[in-house]
């Protein structure tokens, strides 16, 4: 069983993230930095999940501290962190992390991450290679496809699995995914041109993510974050069977 070192000061984080792990891994949890220093003086866990904002000694000083070990250098490394800035998620890639979870937590979302990352070090430790970002941010499979945009002239990327919706409004592409919320300067169309099949033109103004459909009622669609989407009146019959269709809830 794979081991995962859970690095948080807030101990509700540290449960949730426990609960949502521990039928699948070895969770180890700590509330600091220095703990999480000391636990690897003996110890070498599989993953790190390591919060950036933590009095004391932050995530990025505790990750240059492991990386300056032997032992250690390889571990790879996912960030959380509440600063769910395009500079904050450059930085930590930039530094050498597999990858970036946001707050508030989504349990799924943590789950899918930490199970991708770790399938990842398996393939990667057969074939001989140590697990980069390059390996976690560039796989394109049919369960984690990406989208690449540019959001204040930086180049980033996104799970479409992580995608609720995205509209357009002045030309501009509001993305809204399960933890945040970019502006992208590009058409709808060209969007949904790059997008998977899980996504549905629901009218001029929006694309929504099947995955994501809480309730079709008769002229809208309602998401699972609350977002409610009108229909075009012209079509809305043919976009709601699109919908459940693509959702897996009709028979081809």
């Amino acid at each position: 069983m794979y081991t995962v070192l859970v690095v948080d000061d807030e101990p509700a984080n540290l449960q949730m993230v426990e609960y949502t792990l521990s039928d699948e891994y070895d969770v180890v949890p700590v509330k600091s930095g220095q703990m999480a220093l000391k636990y690897l003086e003996n110890n070498i866990p599989d993953l790190i999940l390591l919060d950036i904002l933590m009095p004391q000694m932050d995530g990025f000083e505790v990750y240059h501290r492991i990386r300056e070990k032997e032992a250690l250098k390889d571990i790879p490394v996912i960030f959380l962190t509440a600063a769910n800035d395009v500079d904050t998620e450059e930085n930590c890639f930039e530094i050498g992390a597999v990858d970036f979870i946001g707050k508030p937590f989504e349990p799924k979302i943590v789950l899918r991450r930490v199970r991708r990352t770790l399938e990842l070090i398996h393939k990667n430790s057969e074939k001989g290679y140590v697990l980069k970002q390059d390996n976690v941010r560039d796989i394109e499979t049919d369960k984690e496809k990406t989208l690449a945009v540019t959001v204040n002239g930086m180049d980033i990327r996104i799970f479409q699995s992580e995608i609720y919706y995205i509209e357009v409004f002045n030309n501009t592409c509001i993305i809204r995914t399960v933890n945040r919320e970019l502006s992208v300067r590009e058409t709808l169309d060209r969007m949904q041109q790059r997008l998977d099949g899980h996504f549905v033109r629901a009218g001029r103004s929006y694309l929504v993510n099947v995955r994501y459909v809480a309730e079709l009622a008769d002229d809208m669609v309602i998401m699972q974050n609350g977002k409610r989407i009108k229909l075009p009146r012209r079509n809305k019959k043919e976009i709601g069977q699109e919908i459940l269709l693509k959702a897996g809830h009709l028979s081809v």
